[in-house]
């Protein structure tokens, strides 16, 4: 603001006046006429100051020229000062500061009129620039515009001065006003934040004169600004698991940010977090993750929110949560052949509040398999502080779906992950056949048993054995199969040179109980004598019991000379349990024949062979048979002294004869070997000699033969 004064008002405002101005107007000397106020003063972008004043008026032609002080506010100094002598009278009210650059501080000015003979006139009101800074404020995206009051200079402000008007200049070259801050008549400060991603600001302060003569204008700040101020991050309420498709479901309150663009998924883990997914959809609430793991183990999440300002053409995301919220997990277990479930859930971490409650949900199949579910039930509830719960009410045969609630403050429910348990006695196998028990070369029974192949439960087989005498079968060993195994046996402690033993197979599910046994075999035991006088080997057997078809047939084996090969002799119905076997032909054998029966079963094995049982091995040994001449005819017809033997083993055979006197005549180890009654190149003497004989039978057995015989000489 300011007042003009000339000679017409001079009087009229009398005393009034003198409170604006700096010097007395006195009308002794006629000064009063020559007194001028300022206008404004206007800074361009080079820092030069325009200023203007209103023209004094000097009707008697006194005028000699104005006077500019110019001095600085902060420092008090006097600057400079200005004669504008040219022209030489009052009409050229104005001036261009080039010398001070008003771009760096403000400066005040007042004007002086100066008449003849060094004589002043009274000073003009101080008016200053207005220096306009814009410093970034601690506030991202903000600037603090600071200026001053062309009034600052004053020591009484103008009356009533008009509000500062701070513009903005826009892309096209014109001015918008951002502010309007009422001029306190020292410094002021007023912000501005960015409300686009990032500008070169040029920013001025206008304030207009009271009279309309002109504006005040100051110098041209500039900032350069970007929009550094995030998004905070959105609250994240639940990591729901999405009861249709059994997957992570994260839900959060909405950003509150004006530039909102979108949101940024992160996945937890191990405290890493790694981005899974953007959306830029700034009104979105939720995020269903169908690549999580919910059904495994705890999943946890965090959600940034970013605004339209982006980095390299990606969003830039504010910071996330400082903790990552989670999912609740439910894990369910029981027990086996049992009707109850045992649910303990976790999870649920850094969501907002406490859990008031819990609810559990299940969903009944049944049967199993069936696809007829009885639909969604709650069937408990449980406080807020409770992990564990067990369900008592199963139903074999049935499956369950069980699910956990957790009730917020708020009344809203986050729900866990799905638990599916099928609640299933085993059952019994429809068959289970011991193929055959048969007794091996060692003496120990092998047992095999055939599963039932549409059986997939995994049950225990016990084999179990019975003797003769025995009123109970008794355990042997413990196996488990499922779905057409082969399961072999062997019992290593049956005496099977003795007796027949029998057994079966008892079946047990998971549960330990019986639910089922094989059919029961026993063994085929054999048994014999040889008959030395007849020249036979008798042998007789237990019948085989039970085949899963039924007994075939025997065939009976027959083994020589010490281990020498088998082969059949015969082949017997089932009905026939004994068999001689004449060996008079074999007299130059050694005696020993092995026996061992095999039954066949009218049924082929599950891989088409022939299904057998085989017995214990029996051996049996006719002794030796020794023939020997009574007397020699040396040069006659029996010349020569020989036994004939039979089922003998000649590995340890001996012929000793001595005299009448002990001594010894002849002797020999090789059975084709006789005594042609020599001795020493010479026939011995007629008469009685003695004979020594040793042998071993087939089974090892050393027999032993002596007597007399008589040597004679032909003529």
């Amino acid at each position: 603001m300011h007042i003009q004064l000339n000679k017409s008002n001079l009087c009229s405002m009398g005393a009034y006046v003198i409170l604006f101005v700096f010097s007395i107007c006195t009308t002794k000397t006629g000064w009063c006429q020559l007194e001028t106020t300022m206008q404004c003063v206007q800074v361009n972008q080079a820092g030069n100051a325009s200023i203007s004043w209103d023209q004094a008026m000097d009707p008697t032609g006194d005028f000699v020229q104005y006077t500019i002080h110019l001095f600085e506010p902060s420092s008090g100094l006097v600057l400079d000062t200005y004669n504008i002598p040219n022209p030489t009278d009052p009409a050229n009210p104005s001036f261009v500061n080039t010398t001070y650059d008003a771009n760096t501080t403000e400066l005040c000015y007042f004007i002086v009129t100066e008449g003849p003979a060094g004589t002043f006139g009274p000073s003009s009101d101080t008016l200053c620039s207005i220096h306009l800074t814009a410093d970034p404020s601690l506030t991202p995206g903000t600037v603090d515009l600071n200026f001053n009051s062309p009034w600052i200079g004053s020591e009484v402000p103008a009356l009533f001065p008009e509000p500062l008007s701070v513009e903005l200049e826009e892309a096209d070259g014109s001015w918008s006003e951002i502010a309007l801050v009422a001029d306190n008549g020292g410094m002021m400060t007023t912000p501005y934040t960015l409300d686009e991603c990032s500008g070169d600001l040029v920013f001025r302060v206008l304030q207009p004169n009271t009279l309309d003569y002109c504006n005040q204008q100051s110098n041209q700040a500039e900032s350069t600004l970007s929009d550094e101020f995030d998004p905070d991050p959105p609250l994240i309420t639940a990591v729901q698991v999405d009861y249709v498709f059994q997957e992570a479901n994260v839900e959060w309150q909405a950003s509150t940010a004006e530039d909102l663009a979108g949101y940024i998924i992160y996945i937890c883990n191990g405290g890493f977090q790694m981005a899974i997914d953007t959306l830029f959809d700034p009104t979105a609430t939720s995020y269903l993750d169908l690549n999580s793991n919910v059904q495994a183990y705890i999943e946890s999440y965090n959600v940034a929110a970013f605004d339209s300002c982006f980095v390299g053409g990606e969003p830039d995301p504010g910071a996330a949560s400082a903790f990552c919220a989670s999912s609740i997990f439910l894990n369910a277990t029981s027990a086996n052949c049992s009707d109850q479930a045992t649910l303990t859930w976790t999870g649920g971490f850094n969501l907002p509040g406490d859990f008031a409650g819990y609810e559990i949900w299940i969903n009944e199949e049944s049967p199993t398999g069936s696809g007829n579910w009885s639909g969604l039930q709650m069937i408990q509830t449980l406080d807020g502080s409770i992990g564990q719960w067990v369900f008592e009410e199963g139903t074999f045969g049935s499956t369950f779906q069980f699910h956990v609630a957790a009730q917020t403050t708020d009344g809203s429910s986050i729900l866990s992950n799905v638990r599916t348990l099928d609640f299933s006695y085993p059952g019994a196998p429809e068959f289970t056949s011991l193929r055959r028990a048969t007794v091996s070369d060692s003496g120990a029974v092998n047992v095999v048993v055939d599963l039932d192949p549409n059986c997939t439960d995994v049950h225990a087989y016990t084999l179990q054995r019975k003797r003769a005498e025995d009123p109970d079968y008794f355990d042997l060993a413990t196996l488990e199969g499922v779905a057409g195994m082969t399961l072999q046996f062997q019992d290593v402690t049956a005496e099977t040179d003795a007796m027949s033993y029998q057994y079966r197979v008892q079946v047990y599910n998971d549960c330990g109980d019986s639910v089922g046994a094989s059919n029961a075999a026993a063994t085929v035991h054999l048994e014999g004598i040889s008959d030395y006088e007849l020249l036979k080997n008798t042998l007789h057997w237990t019948p085989y019991a039970d085949f899963p078809g039924a007994t075939a047939g025997y065939r009976i084996y027959r083994q020589t000379n010490n281990g020498g090969s088998s082969e059949v002799l015969t082949q017997l119905p089932s009905g026939v349990l004994t068999f001689e076997d004449d060996v008079s032909n074999m007299l130059l054998s050694p005696g020993d024949f092995c026996y061992i029966i095999e039954a066949t079963d009218a049924n082929a094995g599950p891989d088409g062979a022939i299904n057998y049982a085989l017995s214990n091995k029996l051996c049996l040994t006719q002794e030796p048979v020794i023939w020997v001449p009574n007397a020699m005819l040396v040069g006659g017809y029996n010349d020569e002294f020989k036994p004939v033997i039979s089922f003998a083993d000649f590995a340890n055979y001996r012929l000793d004869i001595i005299n009448r006197w002990g001594d010894l005549m002849f002797t020999t180890t090789e059975v084709a070997n006789g005594w042609d009654g020599q001795l020493n190149g010479e026939p011995a003497p007629e008469g009685a000699y003695g004979f020594f004989i040793t042998i071993q039978d087939g089974s090892g057995r050393i027999f032993e033969e002596q007597g007399m015989m008589t040597l004679l000489i032909s003529e």
